[in-house]
């Protein structure tokens, strides 16, 4: 019997020597299932990308839909970050155009 680190290799004639080849066996399935495992692995990334792309294609669709609406609605594209100021000039300019229109 011979020893080499951890492993001991048993003669061929040796009732341990079914299992080691066994394990050794064992062993190697575990490797082709790693390698296997791996090549799968290359594209799992799709499986997070596609709901992602999901998500971000309602967010668009959903904020074209709210500027097609407003449109319609207002004739011009919302004002983003509306403060006082400019409700105020909205209304000067709303007074301005309604007594120019009426003076005529």
């Amino acid at each position: 019997m011979f020893s080499g680190g951890s492993t001991i290799i048993e003669a061929p004639n040796q009732p341990g020597w079914t299992r080691l080849k066994k394990r050794e066996r064992e062993e190697k399935s575990g490797a082709e299932k790693r390698r296997v495992d791996q090549e799968k692995m290359g594209w799992r990334w799709v499986e997070a990308v596609l709901p992602l792309g999901i998500i971000a294609g309602m967010l668009c669709i959903a904020g074209n839909v709210q500027y097609a609406i407003h449109t319609k609605a207002h004739g011009r594209p919302k004002h983003i970050g509306n403060d006082m100021w400019d409700v105020a000039m909205e209304r000067r300019d709303k007074n301005l155009l309604s007594s120019s229109s009426s003076s005529s």
